[in-house]
């Protein structure tokens, strides 16, 4: 099943994530308790439920919730310390940051379609080693960040275009403790190696296009989770 996009189409249910984070983030509820029915939510919140279930199911995606059908909504265990970096301030305003997003799937795209055309074997075998240790490195998060942006880095390299590399190496030095921040998030190291994976696969067929979706599919993810931890820094005003 492809991951849900969550963009908050709702300006509303933006402000009830924000709201329900900052209340979480306070305490109100505590790791593994269950939160208060649905029905009790939108009148707190005085919005559709359609709108709730939509700040809920982006908060469960970022690993603050944990949604058990026929049971309830309960605050997952390691949302206080997710929350906290949330709220955290950041080194950039939040347009540069989007703007970096972008500009960033627009080169490592490019840079993934010329690295199919243009590496060579023993390129292709370090980025394979480098997949191995990643996955093996799961329980390891400094560890596991430096091979992520190792391989990110190895396929510009191998694009052999020095100035989008160049510009990739700068872009990605900026974003990378929002990287890091992200990867902290349940499951998403594991996803990544998922990804990294198929990137890996369409880069070894010389697929461009192939490589091109598949790293476009990786790198939107992490803008989704950006956007939805951006709301969280956000919160206005916190109903009581």
């Amino acid at each position: 099943m492809g991951s849900p996009n969550f963009g908050l189409r709702s300006t509303r249910s933006a402000q009830v994530l924000a709201q329900l984070g900052a209340m979480i983030a306070e305490g109100r509820w505590k790791p593994g308790e269950k939160i208060p029915p649905e029905s009790d939510l939108c009148m707190l919140f005085e919005v559709a439920r359609s709108t709730l279930r939509e700040a809920l199911k982006a908060l469960a995606y970022v690993g603050v919730l944990k949604m058990r059908h026929g049971s309830g909504t309960y605050v997952a265990e390691g949302s206080t310390m997710l929350l906290e970096k949330a709220f955290g301030r950041e080194p950039l305003g939040s347009e540069n940051i989007n703007d970096l997003c972008e500009a960033r799937i627009a080169m490592e795209t490019e840079l993934a379609s010329l690295c199919a055309q243009r590496a060579s074997d023993e390129e292709l075998q370090g980025l394979e080693s480098l997949c191995c240790e990643m996955e093996q490195s799961l329980n390891a998060p400094e560890r596991y960040h430096q091979l992520d942006r190792e391989f990110h880095l190895a396929i510009a390299r191998s694009s052999k275009s020095r100035v989008l590399a160049n510009l990739l190496g700068t872009t990605r030095e900026l974003l990378d403790e929002l990287i890091k921040k992200s990867q902290e998030i349940p499951r998403a190291q594991e996803g990544a190696c998922i990804h990294h994976r198929r990137i890996l696969a369409a880069l070894k067929q010389r697929n461009p296009r192939k490589a091109q979706r598949a790293i476009r599919a990786h790198l939107v993810i992490f803008q989704r989770r950006y956007k939805i931890l951006q709301r969280l820094q956000s919160p206005g005003r916190v109903v009581a």
